[in-house]
């Protein structure tokens, strides 16, 4: 996917594959009053914890570009991920398509 305008959105959060217990109500409210949302999609449970990547510069561009992880440089694979990244942040911030 081509167009990325350079907002940021995408660094300034952590995706984890979690243990399903966190997904049960009580551990749950527990992590999400830490500010971490946790997400169940099918078997899996995900945890994104709103922390910013080190390498992210005060423009919203990549401090270590040309070595960044590739996990960076195959995102976003599809507009899934564009549609997860709004819901995320609660806007839409990113315009790549």
């Amino acid at each position: 996917m081509d167009g990325c305008t350079s907002c940021g959105a995408c660094c300034r959060f952590l995706v984890l594959n979690v243990n399903p217990q966190y997904a049960k109500a009580d551990e749950k409210r527990w992590v999400e009053l830490h500010g971490v949302r946790i997400v169940q999609k099918g078997e899996a449970v995900w945890a994104y914890v709103p922390t910013a990547c080190s390498q992210l510069q005060p423009d919203n561009t990549c401090g270590t570009y040309e070595t960044r992880p590739d996990v960076c440089r195959s995102w976003p694979s599809s507009q899934a991920d564009i549609d997860e990244l709004h819901e995320w942040v609660g806007e839409k911030v990113c315009t790549v398509a």
